[in-house]
C-alpha cells in the first residue's frame, strides 16, 4: 500500500497549474501569432503603396494614437462597457424567460413567436431612434437598445434546449412521481445549456454591438461618440484605435462565457478536445 505524502499533493497540483497553463498558451499562441501577422502584412502594404492615413492608417499609427490618447478612450470605452454588460444582462433575462415561456407553451409561440422574429428583423439603426425617443437621450435608452438586440439568440435557444430532454429519461421521473419543477431542475435545464451559452455566445457579441450603434444615433460619449466624431473630422487612427478597443471587448466578453461554459458543464461532449 502506497502512503500519501504532502510532497504527492504538491507535485499533483503543479501538474495540474503547468496542465492549465499549457491549454491557456495553446488557447492563445494561435491567435497572437495570426494577429502579429496580419499586422505585419498591413504594416508593409500601408507602407510600400504609400496609402493616405485618411484612407487605411497603419498599425504603427493605430497604436500611436490609442497610446497617445488611452485616458479619454479608456473612459469612452468604460461607459460603453456599462452599456453593454447592463443590456446583455437584461435582454439575457428576457430572452430565458421568453424561451422557457415558448418551451412550455406551444400555443404562446405559435401566437407570439412570429411577432417576434418580425422585430428582430428590424434593422437597429431605425428602431434605436424610437427607443431613445421613449426612453430619453442617456444611458438607459443604451442599454434598452442593446437589450433590444441580445434578448433574440437566446430566446430561440432556451425554447429548443429545453425541449431537447430525453424522453425515457422524463418517463421515469413521470413513474417517479417528480414535480414539474424537479423535472425543469434536473432534466430540462440541463439538457438546455448547452443551447443556452450558444445564445449567450450570441448575445454578449450583439450588445457591444448594440451599445455602439445607439451611441451613433445620438451619444455625447461611448466608443459609438469616438468613432463618429473620430470620422467627421477625418481622424482615422484614432477611429480604428475605437474599433480595436470595441474588438477586444467583444473578444473579452466572449472568452468570459466560454470560461463560464467549460466551468459549468465540463461534462458536455462539445467541451472535450478534438482527437
Amino acid at each position: 500500500m502506497k502512503i500519501q505524502t504532502p510532497g504527492d499533493d504538491k507535485r499533483r497540483f503543479s501538474t495540474r497549474k503547468l496542465a492549465a497553463a499549457g491549454e491557456i498558451a495553446w488557447l492563445l499562441v494561435p491567435p497572437v501569432i495570426t494577429f502579429v501577422l496580419v499586422a505585419a502584412v498591413w504594416e508593409w502594404a500601408v507602407i510600400f503603396y504609400e496609402i493616405p492615413a485618411y484612407i487605411l492608417p497603419s498599425p504603427s499609427r493605430i497604436f500611436e494614437s490609442l497610446a497617445k490618447d488611452q485616458g479619454s478612450i479608456l473612459r469612452h470605452s468604460g461607459i460603453t462597457l456599462f452599456e453593454a454588460v447592463a443590456g446583455f444582462l437584461i435582454g439575457s433575462f428576457l430572452g430565458a424567460l421568453l424561451g422557457t415561456l415558448f418551451a412550455y407553451s406551444r400555443m404562446f409561440a405559435q401566437s407570439l413567436l412570429p411577432y417576434v422574429i418580425a422585430a428582430n428583423t428590424i434593422p437597429v439603426v431605425a428602431i434605436a431612434p424610437i427607443i431613445l425617443i421613449w426612453f430619453g437621450h442617456g444611458i438607459p435608452s443604451k442599454i434598452a437598445v442593446t437589450a433590444f438586440l441580445s434578448f433574440f439568440p437566446l430566446a430561440l435557444n432556451m425554447m429548443k434546449g429545453l425541449r431537447s430532454y430525453d424522453p425515457i429519461i422524463m418517463d421515469v421521473f413521470h413513474v417517479a412521481a417528480a414535480s414539474n419543477w424537479q423535472r425543469f431542475i434536473k432534466i430540462r435545464l440541463p439538457s438546455s445549456l448547452p443551447y443556452v451559452f450558444v445564445g449567450l455566445k450570441l448575445n454578449v457579441t450583439f450588445s457591444v454591438i448594440g451599445a455602439i450603434i445607439a451611441e451613433f444615433v445620438q451619444a455625447d460619449r461611448g466608443l459609438g461618440f469616438v468613432i463618429m466624431t473620430a470620422y467627421r473630422t477625418l481622424n482615422m487612427p484614432r477611429l480604428w484605435s475605437a474599433m480595436l478597443v470595441s474588438a477586444a471587448t467583444g473578444i473579452l466578453f466572449f472568452a468570459l462565457v466560454a470560461l463560464a461554459e467549460r466551468w459549468i458543464i465540463p461534462w458536455h461532449s462539445s467541451m472535450r478536445k478534438a482527437e
